[in-house]
């Protein structure tokens, strides 16, 4: 099995539809991104339409993207109409300094500004109960370590280009890209005789845990032979059994949920620390 893996290239991997890379920008960009600043009548102006409630998981104009939408015909203006402003034009300034920023940083600065983010939002709650209540923080904390990984990993330039195409038109550039995502930390040996180096790939169970971790990764097996025992009714052909039975808008009641149990974190994670 050792030997398979050194194969692969001891690679891992998600088939993720680009969540990663959505959660990144998320917690990295849209906080000071959506920071209100601009002492623009219009722009303020606009910001009461940006966040109706406060329940909303993005801003409104965010699958705006790059446009500005006229309500008169052909994208003209025309008497009495105007020209509604979208996510990237409100904030093209902030952007390319954000941006500008984001680029020149070296790996770890890039892990501590995920880090601080995310560690951010931790402190603003009253107490560990409010915390755990916050489902996004919650997930965020469980996948800090790697998604510090896979930040320093994409670099500072990297990253800069993907979250532009982000902020310019979100709608269409989130579409499931990076379908797949493929990741795998090595580190440097000490010199040799003749100089050369040789480098070895991270065990990233004892680097990252989380997912990576063996208990983790055994739970998973465990999991997964489980559900091979139940019946799944949408086995059948790529779909439900019983489309058209009764309860085939909701899961049978009663019916074992596995896997996926919810931690509730009441300690802030460690920081990744590159070596």
């Amino acid at each position: 099995e050792d030997e398979l893996e050194e194969c692969r290239g001891q690679w891992v991997g998600w088939h993720d539809e680009g969540g990663h890379v959505r959660a990144l920008f998320r917690i990295m960009c849209l906080s000071d991104l959506l920071a209100s600043t601009d002492d623009n009548p219009l722009f303020l102006k606009e910001q009461t339409t940006v966040f109706l409630s406060p329940y909303q998981s993005s801003p409104h104009d965010l699958h705006v993207g790059c446009f500005n939408i006229a309500n008169g015909e052909s994208g003209e203006r025309m008497e009495g109409h105007k020209i509604i402003r979208g996510f990237y034009e409100r904030r093209r300034q902030k952007v390319a300094a954000f941006l500008s920023k984001i680029s020149q940083m070296d790996h770890q600065a890039i892990i501590d500004l995920l880090y601080e983010s995310v560690e951010h939002r931790w402190r603003k709650h009253r107490d560990h109960q409010s915390a755990a209540r916050d489902v996004a923080l919650q997930k965020d904390m469980s996948d800090l370590r790697t998604l510090s990984m896979i930040a320093a990993g994409i670099g500072g330039k990297g990253l800069a280009s993907i979250f532009r195409c982000l902020v310019y038109d979100y709608r269409h550039y989130s579409g499931g890209l990076p379908d797949c995502l493929l990741a795998r930390a090595r580190y440097c040996n000490s010199q040799t005789v003749d100089n050369s180096q040789t480098s070895s790939v991270v065990d990233l169970g004892d680097w990252i845990g989380e997912s990576f971790s063996k208990e983790s990764i055994e739970e998973k097996n465990v999991n997964s032979h489980i559900r091979m025992l139940y019946d799944r009714d949408d086995e059948f052909l790529g779909c439900s059994k019983n489309l058209d039975g009764p309860n085939s808008s909701r899961r049978a009641q009663g019916a074992p949920r596995i896997g996926n149990t919810k931690i509730h974190y009441t300690t802030f994670p460690s920081k990744l620390e590159l070596q």
